[in-house]
């Protein structure tokens, strides 16, 4: 592996004096360290090591990318294309240093041998991370666009004051925050390493983004928790990040070719209805979802805005760690979740009691559908808790839950008037009520409506006129002359109920 001029001066300064005048360089170019022979040239990217007894009296000429140390007074050319010159102002032997500097190459080396062999046989990022925590001493956390976290040093938890850099909770807080900003807009372009701003996470972060097909697609984060950055962090920084991209490409194959998950399976049923119950039952038996058990679906709205920064996978990873024994996935454009009530152990209302707080603060709108057992119907009840979020929405808008059950009335009578509009499904008689009142000012409809509502109780409905009972019974009267209902008959009283709450529900004409 090849190391910088900062690495060097940085690495070498608590055993030997060095004095430069050159700025050091993060860059990983230099690639060995050898004892230079008077007379010959010097190389690019090498390092050299002379001693005042070794050279003559000419100038020596280090090329621009390399690098000298010099024991005693050497003198060397010192112009803007020359490279790095250390002097050592102590008396030591070049071989000494010599060893030195090979440790240094040998250190790195063998971090760089452990993690290409991570990448090329296994792809295990965890295990890098870990590998890499000798060299950086802070943590790092490898990240989705969507904020996923896909691994993280194993030292985080074994410190409770770090847990917080994993938390779901403090991470989906921060995220909302920056997102939707400009300068995280700016962030997200950013090529090489770059600090993250430390008032969004509360910690100073350098950072390093993995792009695919030229989108924004990952983040490597190293937290400035345990020890201080050094300048050259970022470059080590970047060198472990092109391991990590290769190990992320060989997680994405394996993952492309294993069989179904459990998001798969539902999301197949739910677009492909009708398969063999049989197969079915074996599918979801692997997961250990039985059809004796009780479940449930809800269906969350997700903003245009979550599904354009991808944070749609992080939502469903987060309320999966909420919501035990649940599955949750991205469905024509909302978030799908399936939970296993019999598993959880508990009910719907127990189960909404574990996320009521994360969807209201993440300004998620929730559709329930009722309990359900088996598998048969999944797609049915997955259209519940859809036609709930649907319809509770435009019902209620300033409701952050929707049952089914609680809507299922409205939802029959908008189907009711699929083919037909409402004045030609809604009783005419009712109708013609209502136009009488309009055109001789009367309120015979309000009356007959609040009656039907009040179970046909007449004193109840004229407190609540605030009229006369036997004003209220006129009224009546008057309109069994108008429209001669027969309010004893259940199929009129009902059609007549389901006509008031139809108008209600439209509104005015």
């Amino acid at each position: 592996m090849k190391l910088s001029t900062s690495i060097l001066a940085h690495k070498l300064k608590s055993k030997f004096t060095l004095q430069n005048k050159k700025a050091l360089s993060d860059e990983l170019h230099l690639e060995q360290v050898l004892f230079y022979c008077d007379g010959n040239d010097m190389l690019s990217h090498k390092i050299y090591i002379c001693s005042q007894e070794q050279v003559s009296e000419q100038d020596l000429i280090v090329p621009e990318d390399a690098v000298l140390f010099c024991i005693g007074k050497v003198r060397t050319q010192n112009t803007g294309r020359n490279g790095q010159v250390f002097q050592l102002v102590d008396d030591t032997s070049p071989f000494v240093l010599f060893n030195e500097i090979q440790r240094l190459f040998e250190y790195y080396s063998g971090w760089d041998e452990r993690l290409c062999e991570l990448a090329n046989q296994e792809g295990n990022i965890q295990e890098m991370l870990d590998e890499s925590f000798r060299i950086f001493r802070n943590p790092v956390i490898v990240n989705s666009a969507d904020y996923f976290v896909i691994g993280y040093s194993s030292v985080i938890d074994t410190r409770s004051e770090l847990s917080g850099l994993v938390d779901p909770d403090a991470i989906f807080e921060y995220s909302g925050e920056c997102r939707d900003t400009e300068q995280q807009q700016n962030l997200i372009k950013k090529k090489g390493s770059y600090f993250f701003p430390d008032y969004i996470t509360g910690s100073k972060s350098l950072c390093v983004n993995i792009f695919e097909h030229d989108r924004f697609a990952y983040r490597v984060t190293m937290v400035e928790s345990l020890r201080r950055f050094e300048a050259y962090d970022g470059a080590l920084l970047e060198h472990l990040t092109g391991y990590i991209k290769m190990a992320l490409s060989k997680q994405l194959t394996l993952q492309t070719d294993m069989g179904y998950r459990l998001d798969r399976i539902l999301s197949d049923i739910l677009l492909n209805p009708g398969q063999d119950d049989e197969v079915t039952r074996q599918w979801f038996s692997e997961f250990g979802w039985m059809p004796e058990h009780r479940y449930f679906c809800i269906n969350l709205k997700v903003a245009a805005l979550d599904l354009e920064n991808m944070t749609v996978r992080f939502i469903c990873s987060h309320i999966e760690n909420m919501l035990g024994n649940s599955c949750a996935f991205q469905y024509e454009n909302n978030i799908t979740i399936f939970v296993n009530l019999t598993r959880f152990g508990g009910g719907i209302d127990d189960a909404m009691d574990k996320i009521v707080y994360f969807l209201r603060d993440s300004f998620l709108k929730a559709g329930l559908s009722n309990e359900f057992t088996g598998f048969e119907a999944i797609h049915y009840y997955y259209r519940q808790a859809a036609v709930a979020l649907e319809v509770g929405n435009r019902r209620a808008p300033f409701r952050w839950i929707h049952r089914f059950d609680e809507i299922a009335l409205d939802y029959l009578l908008e189907q009711s008037k699929g083919e037909l509009p409402k004045e030609l499904v809604c009783s005419q008689k009712i109708l013609s009520l209502k136009t009488f009142d309009e055109d001789h000012n009367t309120d015979y409809y309000n009356t007959l409506m609040l009656y039907v509502k009040n179970h046909l109780n007449a004193v109840q409905t004229a407190k609540q006129l605030y009229i006369h009972r036997s004003t209220f019974l006129y009224r009546m009267e008057k309109i069994k002359e108008l429209i001669h209902l027969e309010l004893d008959d259940y199929d009129t009283l009902l059609y007549v109920m389901m006509t008031f709450r139809m108008m209600e529900l439209e509104g005015p004409s």
